[in-house]
């Protein structure tokens, strides 16, 4: 999704091969979580914090005494919280945000490059930083590119319920149903109704003029007139 589009694409496993044929000429930046498929992808990336925060609290209940741990995730606070505070204050936007450079480099330096960690969970970090150095932080040098995933997260939502309440999906009626859902989300995306676009019988929802109110009319007999007047979310 780019915020406005939801596109579904349906495989039997989660090979690479499929991202990088649908990314191939893609000049944005790619929001994604820690995929490794995504990794090798040809564009500017921005890796997903909520999901690098929640792997670092469920760390952290893991092993409550690894003070090393401890330490070095306060370091990782100190950096990413006054950054959070100003896309709070001021959004999204370079201007503001260009300033954090200067503090993702001392980051780096002082708890990053050739430092000597003895836990296991501090060095697996490490090399996590290390390994996304040039994704983590995408977000500082461009206007209105999120740190997060949480917009493709919420557009995939209803397909996560529905595999939950369904189980699985068969495969003759699975195409049709992420087309569908698709092109809810993207009604949703676009604030328009799905279900006035249905009866629009328009092809593009880009294009597509939602009204408050719709008004239907149609013959229920001879001599007969049925009319629909509804608001439809």
């Amino acid at each position: 999704t780019d915020g406005k589009h939801v596109v579904f694409r349906i495989t039997e496993t989660r090979e690479t091969t499929l991202v990088h044929e649908f990314l191939s000429n893609y000049k944005g930046v790619l929001i994604s979580d820690f995929y490794p498929g995504y990794d090798s992808v040809m564009c500017k990336q921005q890796k997903c914090w909520a999901h690098l925060i929640r792997d670092i609290n469920d760390d952290l209940w893991s092993e409550p005494f690894n003070t090393e741990f401890e330490a070095f995730i306060l370091e990782v606070k100190n950096l990413i919280m006054p950054i959070f505070d100003d896309i709070e204050k001021y959004g999204l936007k370079k201007i503001h945000l260009n300033k954090f450079n200067k503090s993702v480099k001392n980051f780096y330096k002082n708890n990053i490059i050739d430092r000597d960690y003895t836990s296991e969970l501090t060095i697996k970090y490490q090399k996590r930083f290390q390994h996304y150095k040039e994704s983590l932080f995408t977000f500082l040098e461009y206007d209105s590119i999120p740190w997060n995933n949480n917009m493709a997260e919420r557009a995939i939502r209803q397909l996560a319920i529905q595999r939950k309440i369904s189980g699985t999906f068969f495969e003759h009626s699975a195409p049709q149903y992420l087309e569908l859902l698709g092109i809810a989300q993207t009604c949703r995306f676009q604030n328009k109704s799905f279900l006035k676009f249905l009866i629009s019988e328009k092809k593009d929802i880009d294009e597509f003029k939602a009204t408050k109110r719709l008004n239907i009319s149609m013959m229920s007999g001879p001599g007969e007139r049925s009319e629909v007047n509804d608001n439809i979310p």
